[in-house]
């Protein structure tokens, strides 16, 4: 093992790419390919820094992390704003996940958008988002981790709105940008009440102050004094600054750290497209296809439920706040999924289904925190998906990239024309549909196990549980009803359209991801990667809480059952209605063609929110805008009218004539001695004079 010294280089990660960014940025139209070259070389060493730096924190027995910050601000008081990189195990992961799907995006790229223009612009985006996600996995404090949040909303608007003609891009990009900042307002609120709060906590644990050369008031170590840190420098993982669950005691102020611990549920929402706020991901889908399977399948949408993982480390939330966490997630994966099963174009099917699929990873985080261990079963279900959900994106490009339309109703009966695209999708679909020996499986049965244990302690969970069960089967049917859709059948259902397999600089992501997918879910089996996951503990078969810890139970056996079960049926019934290049379509008297415009329509949330941003929000505005011009400006007017009557009326005093200002004077002598004579006299007398 190399020494932690080493760690202090992990800046080299997020550097690589910005300065890829930088060089593209301003030479990119002088490269042959637009830089696409450029772009591979960044972020493949990237991706090697990342290997050796999250195998490093793997084998540590100790869970080190290392921390190499420096204030950049102090205050008298004490309070300091750091900056800084943060080795962490879940930060390793997120250095993983983000750049071995960035890396196969950008080298996709190279052949599917190589006919695009403004490909200069294209790469730098693309290497200033990876920049920015870089920085999320290794912000070492909130202030940190807010600045390069912001960066990825940003670089996620340039990306969707790529295609910047089409007003369908141009507006999802807006919608994207508004609706996230929705939760970025929640996300900002709810740390900064954390951090008045919390100001003054002390763990009396740390001994050694938190930066060279620093001197906390009292000598202590405290929150504010440390700068917003996640951890103080070389703490080990399981000691965190605030372990969880502490936020919980009465010094704390419960119902108020409630409240945080629901802003920052709000800031990962809009980032994760959670309920309520998810609408902009299906309209996402206007950019590139490699930018939905890198931003909004794998990456960004990911920075949500690391967001609410890091927070139950090293702040926790409470019981409170973490059934709501668990509520909103396991609604989330039913609710998007329904939505999935009617969807016609294939890449909002996948967006559908990354919806559902980031619900249970906000279930599991809630869930972790109600039984107090760490968040590692969303963590590993978020490693997963983000290989198998690539996967099903850059197939889903290809397929669009051969036969240039998006419309599932327009295809099928490509499987025998494009066989490598069509069996590294199914590979994916299996993933997705919890399907063993796929990776899906062992990560969803995870975070179903953990779901069910909480429900043991609190039963209000257990409704959740079952939505999440009911989750499962509708995974089975959108998913393998779009590659049925696709690829079942002997021809065509559009005459004239004929597929064919792209490049191999295409495949060669499709076989990498189909591989990774393949052998992602037992990787806590073997060596230190465990050690990535807090809270797993991994057997044979599974696991479940008991009151001596985690261990296998025959619970696990039967929610994988359950799960499997519900999954096989999911399977089938999509089979049932288009498998073999079937076409299921509802009659036109059917009562489920009102349940079914509903879903079409997203159950009407789009409507809903501009009749808000028109009836209220824009009915406000125009109150407002009333009280500033008849109320504010109304009055500077008044003031104006009154000054300039009284100036006008001052002037016509100003006559020219001596003898007029003469009589002035004269006046003016004479109120000034009856005032000396008399009103002084009196006013001593009034006040109390001899």
């Amino acid at each position: 093992m190399v020494g932690l010294d080493f760690f202090v280089y992990a800046f080299l990660v997020p550097l690589l790419p910005a300065l890829a960014f930088v060089v593209l940025g301003l030479t990119g139209k002088s490269f042959r390919n637009g830089g696409g070259l450029l772009a591979v070389g960044a972020e493949g060493l990237a991706l090697l820094l990342s290997v050796f730096f999250a195998y490093e924190e793997s084998v540590s027995t100790t869970g080190i992390y290392h921390d190499s910050s420096f204030v950049w601000m102090g205050l008298p008081d004490g309070t300091n704003f750091v900056m800084g990189t943060l080795m962490s195990p879940l930060g390793a992961l997120m250095l993983l996940v983000v750049n071995i799907v960035g890396f196969l995006v950008v080298v996709y790229s190279l052949e599917y958008m190589s006919h695009e223009e403004g490909l200069p612009r294209y790469y730098a985006e693309l290497m200033l988002f990876l920049t920015a996600m870089n920085l999320v996995c290794l912000a070492d404090n909130f202030l940190e981790f807010i600045l390069a949040w912001e960066l990825v909303g940003l670089c996620s608007y340039l990306l969707i709105g790529f295609f910047w003609k089409k007003p369908e891009a141009a507006s999802a990009a807006k919608k994207a940008f508004l609706v996230t900042r929705v939760g970025d307002v929640l996300f900002f609120v709810g740390v900064f009440i954390f951090f008045t709060s919390l100001a003054g906590v002390v763990n009396p644990s740390i001994t050694t102050l938190p930066y060279q050369g620093q001197v906390c008031p009292g000598g202590q170590v405290t929150w504010a004094c440390a700068g917003f840190t996640f951890a103080p420098p070389n703490a080990n993982s399981n000691a965190p600054f605030l372990a969880p669950g502490t936020i919980t005691s009465p010094g704390y102020g419960s119902n108020l750290m409630t409240l945080a611990g629901l802003l920052i549920l709000g800031g990962a929402a809009g980032k994760s497209a959670q309920f309520p706020l998810h609408t902009w991901l299906p309209d996402a889908m206007e950019g590139p296809t490699t930018v939905s399977a890198l931003i909004h399948a794998a990456t960004m949408v990911a920075a949500g439920v690391f967001l609410l993982a890091i927070t139950s480390i090293y702040i926790g939330f409470t019981s409170t706040a973490a059934l709501v966490i668990l509520g909103i997630g396991s609604f989330t994966s039913l609710f998007a999924g329904t939505m999935g099963v009617v969807a016609r174009d294939i890449k909002r099917v996948i967006a559908y289904s990354t919806m559902s699929q980031l619900g249970y990873m906000v279930m599991g985080v809630g869930a972790s925190s109600l039984v107090l261990v760490g968040p590692g079963d969303a963590m590993f279900h978020l490693f997963t998906h983000a290989f198998f959900k690539a996967l099903l994106f850059l197939s889903a490009g290809s397929v669009i990239h051969a036969v240039g339309t998006q419309d599932l109703f327009a295809m099928g009966g490509l499987l025998r024309k494009m066989p490598v695209t069509a069996f590294t999708m199914l590979i994916g679909a299996l993933a997705l549909s919890g399907i063993p020996p796929f990776s899906g499986f062992f990560s969803k049965d995870g975070l179903l196990a953990l779901t069910w244990a909480a429900s043991q302690h609190y039963a209000v969970a257990l409704p959740f549980f079952l939505l999440a069960l009911v989750g499962v089967f509708l995974t089975g049917f959108y998913i393998f009803r779009l590659w049925f859709l696709t690829f079942s059948g002997s021809h065509s259902r559009t005459p004239g359209l004929h597929g064919h397999e792209p490049s191999w600089i295409m495949r060669a992501p499709l076989v990498a991801l189909a591989g990774l997918t393949l052998v992602a879910g037992v990787l806590p089996l073997f060596g230190g990667f465990a050690n990535l996951l807090p809270g797993v503990q991994w057997g044979t078969l599974g696991y479940s809480y008991t009151s001596s810890g985690w261990v296998f139970s025959s619970s696990d056996l039967m929610v994988a059952i359950a799960s499997l079960v519900l999954a096989f049926a999911g399977v089938g019934t999509a089979y049932v209605f288009w498998g073999n290049g079937r076409v299921f379509s509802l009659p036109e008297n059917s009562w489920l063609r009102a349940p079914h415009t509903l879903l079409l329509r997203k159950y009407y949330f789009d409507e809903v929110y501009d009749g808000l941003a028109h009836g209220v929000i824009l009915g406000v505005a125009r109150g407002l805008d009333w009280f500033d011009r008849y109320v504010i400006d109304g009055t500077i007017h008044a003031f104006e009218r009154l000054f300039s009557q009284a100036s006008e009326r001052g002037r016509r005093i100003q006559s020219g004539l001596v003898s007029n200002y003469a009589s002035w004077i004269a006046l003016g002598l004479v109120v000034l001695l009856v005032a000396i004579i008399y009103g002084i006299p009196w006013l001593d007398s009034l006040w109390g004079g001899g």
